[in-house]
């Protein structure tokens, strides 16, 4: 019992993390390169010198705050590099419009923990702490900056060193992509000749949540590097183009409980993905060897009639290879459930699919 709660203490607490995390990304937008905070916060690096910045101005925030000016002034990435000059940190509005205090001292609570060595990210980090809210401190002598919000902490690094680590994690998801097509034309091959197996579907969705895996160290890159990182994100967005409704089509055809199975895989880790037998568990299987039978979800989206009739031959004919099967020997049957213009059209573009799959081509 005391080991079940301490397993759902250590998950709630990963969650949490998890959530912090992401928020502190968010505001990481606020100090990517383009934005005027960067500007400032760059200049400062250069010019040599350290600051302490907190970004809004709430009660909690001013109940740190010890001395030091209060200025109101409009913020200008200048006028924060010469009050910078100062000793104390800044506090800036929400809004990051107006620059409110100045050369003050903050006195969060000391007994709040902190894994920080010296005086300004001690009280960088225990202000993010008891404030939640954002704090950056750039390191005089080390010309560093960290960016603090309420336990997580992250190091902004240096837009060459991010920009090439995107660009090497492009190239990495352009080959899962690469394989992940090849993977796809297989299994057209498979479905339209009614050999294909849950172990070819497993593989691709294997394949599938690695680029998700990928693509989102990508996006996190693409934050940091802001205005600088648009060349990328061109590249990014063309790389995974239309991967996302594959999946989704993907899953309705092979899974007993699509939806479950697509919050399942949300879950697992990379380690848990590269095991097929945990693919199979959330597709609702109970082995490999099961027989599986595509439904047709994902040949039928490339087909050019409405979906009011797709739907009715999904309802009526249950599965693609029942499609295919009165498509070659019943079309009358398809024209009761859909009328003779949408089987017309069904039976050309199935056939025009099927030839280009059958040859290897992508569809």
């Amino acid at each position: 019992m005391e080991i079940k709660e301490e397993e759902i203490k250590n998950e709630a607490e990963r969650e949490r993390r998890e959530r912090d995390l992401d928020e502190l990304f968010e505001i990481l937008r606020l100090i990517t390169p383009g934005k005027k905070l960067r500007t400032a916060i760059d200049d400062i690096v250069r010019a040599g010198m350290g600051a302490l910045i907190v970004i809004g101005d709430s009660p909690e925030v001013l109940n740190t705050v010890n001395g030091g000016f209060k200025i109101d002034c409009e913020f200008t990435p200048q006028k924060l590099v010469e009050i910078s000059k100062m000793d104390g940190a800044t506090i800036l509005s929400d809004d990051l419009k107006k620059i409110v205090h100045c050369n003050t001292l903050l006195v969060p609570n000391h007994k709040i923990e902190t894994s920080e060595t010296g005086t300004r990210h001690k009280a960088a980090e225990r202000t993010a702490k008891q404030t939640s809210r954002p704090v950056i401190a750039v390191s005089e002598r080390r010309k560093t900056v960290k960016l603090y919000y309420k336990n997580t902490k992250y190091t902004v690094r240096n837009t060459d060193e991010v920009l090439s680590k995107a660009i090497e994690s492009l190239r990495m998801l352009e080959k899962h992509r690469e394989i992940l097509n090849e993977m796809l034309v297989n299994l057209n091959v498979l479905e339209f000749s009614n050999f294909e197996s849950l172990k070819e579907v497993v593989s691709c969705i294997q394949r599938m949540e690695i680029v998700s895996k990928i693509s989102d160290i990508i996006k996190k890159y693409l934050v940091e590097l802001g205005t600088e990182g648009n060349l990328v994100k061109i590249l990014f967005k063309e790389v995974i183009k239309g991967i996302k409704k594959e999946k989704e089509l993907l899953l309705k055809d092979y899974s007993r409980n699509w939806e479950f199975t697509k919050t399942a895989l949300d879950t697992f880790s990379i380690d848990e993905i590269i095991e097929p037998e945990n693919i199979v568990r959330v597709l609702l299987y109970s082995n490999s060897s099961d027989p599986a039978n595509s439904i047709g979800y994902r040949i039928l989206s490339k087909i050019s009639i409405n979906q009011e009739s797709k739907d009715a031959v999904l309802k009526y004919f249950k599965n693609l290879h029942s499609i295919l099967n009165v498509i070659e020997k019943e079309p009358d049957a398809m024209i009761r459930v859909i009328g003779e213009k949408d089987t017309n059209k069904l039976i050309k573009e199935i056939s025009n699919l099927k030839e280009r799959a059958l040859v290897g081509k992508n569809i």
